[in-house]
């Protein structure tokens, strides 16, 4: 009986506890001293219990207020661990040759849409989709690897809109992790010289960075990209290391740097990538004929330096919110000549544009001979993308509103060897980020 008692009493105590909100704490309050009075509950017993009844009264007053719809919009967990992310391009773009009876005017888009998860502690996926001009180089070729714009044009057909990345990242320490898939490049680069910013490597990598003082930082990278499967024979593949630093020489200023090796396996003796964009770009040496019958001449075994001196508020100018001065240098070890490639360039304004009147002025001059680089790794837009090229880059980004930005691009570029007739590019974008 004594027993049932106890538990009775205890009972009531979490009755009136709950109701203790609604204006019944008096009660709870003598039911707990009758509970000590009577040695069924300790002092401290009796305190710890008046604490988790006041909380469970509180959660439950909330959840009764909330309205049916805040009720019914209780999100999943695994919804909750998502972040996603996306982006709209608007561009006119008016390209001019030299000595060319036309100037070609285009409207184009760019849609990009994406997602991240974190499956476990250590693990997150991510995908995203991106708007691109299908390639004709194979039935089974997908979307423009550079370029994500899709021209307006015929009779408003539909857009193809392909998978631009999906991966799973694996992060056991922070300081460390390895990602496979389709991604984002992991390497650091200065510019898009070597490798355009719309390209998602394929393959695996790895990733490790650490401080070895406070102001002194440390960083490797290493990936084997795959660049396409053949039915017979090895594949061609890429290979890349990538080892660099980060000073910051005061809180101001920094220096980072890094040199990084590409090297290729399948490339020499074999005919052109057939991922590519299903015609021979015409600068990087292949043998006489026509595609898909051209031969690679030379293999790739390319060094690259690439560098960046950054100063916050330079000159103690509070108008101009960053500096950056910054360049890059490639060499090909594998032919006797055309073989180096160079870039510098300075970057003026806020370092991400995000609201009204961000803005940032960038302006860079690249020299690549027709055997530093592979021809179907850089900027599209520059000169088409080829190799055996020279010119000037210009870049302007204005904040219109919160996420939403005016840009334009300058591009004046011609043949190192050969044509040197020079290539006007003007693009205009309004960009619109989610």
């Amino acid at each position: 009986m004594k027993r049932w008692s106890c538990f009775l009493l205890f009972s009531l105590a979490l009755f009136f506890g709950t109701q203790s909100a609604h204006g019944a704490g008096g009660e709870m309050d003598t039911l707990l001293k009758t509970l000590v009075s009577k040695g069924i509950l300790s002092p401290s017993e009796a305190e710890s219990i008046a604490k988790e009844t006041q909380t469970a009264a509180a959660s439950e007053k909330m959840a009764a207020q909330k309205t049916p719809d805040e009720k019914g919009s209780e999100l999943p967990g695994w919804i909750k661990n998502t972040k996603f992310k996306g982006d709209l391009r608007l561009r006119y773009e008016s390209k001019d040759l030299e000595k060319e009876d036309h100037t070609r005017e285009r409207a184009r888009f760019r849609l990009r849409l994406g997602a991240e998860t974190k499956i476990a502690d250590t693990i997150t996926a991510g995908f995203g989709f991106a708007t691109a001009m299908p390639s004709t180089s194979s039935d089974r070729s997908g979307g423009d690897p550079r370029s994500g714009n899709f021209t307006l044009q015929d009779s408003f057909s539909k857009k193809n809109l392909w998978v631009d990345y999906a991966y799973a990242r694996w992060t056991p320490v922070q300081q460390f992790s390895i990602t496979g898939g389709k991604f984002a490049n992991p390497f650091w680069q200065p510019s898009d010289m070597l490798i355009s910013a719309d390209i998602n490597p394929e393959g695996a990598a790895i990733k490790l960075e650490g401080n070895v003082a406070d102001n002194f930082g440390l960083f490797f990278n290493g990936g084997i990209f795959v660049l396409d499967e053949r039915e017979k024979g090895s594949d061609p593949l890429m290979y890349a290391l990538q080892a660099g630093f980060k000073w910051n020489i005061t809180k101001d200023v920094f220096f980072r740097f890094a040199p990084a090796y590409y090297t290729f396996t399948q490339l020499k003796g074999n005919t052109v990538l057939e991922w590519v964009s299903g015609k021979d770009q015409g600068t990087t040496n292949t043998t006489t004929g026509t595609y898909p019958n051209k031969h690679y001449v030379y293999d790739y075994n390319v060094m690259n330096l690439g560098g960046e001196l950054g100063f916050n508020t330079p000159f103690g100018l509070t108008a101009i919110p960053y500096l950056g001065i910054f360049g890059g240098y490639a060499h090909n070890s594998d032919p006797s000549d055309n073989t180096d490639a160079y870039l510098v360039g300075f970057a003026l304004g806020h370092r991400d544009v995000k609201k009204f009147c961000d803005w940032s002025i960038e302006y860079t001059y690249r020299k690549m001979e027709k055997d530093a680089w592979l021809d179907v790794f850089p900027d599209s837009s520059f000169y088409s993308g080829k190799t055996n090229v020279k010119g000037h880059r210009a870049k302007l980004l204005f904040g219109l509103a919160k996420n939403t930005a005016f840009g334009f691009n300058y591009y004046n570029t011609r043949n190192i060897i050969g044509d040197k007739r020079v290539e006007n590019i003007y693009q205009g974008d309004l960009i619109f980020k989610f």
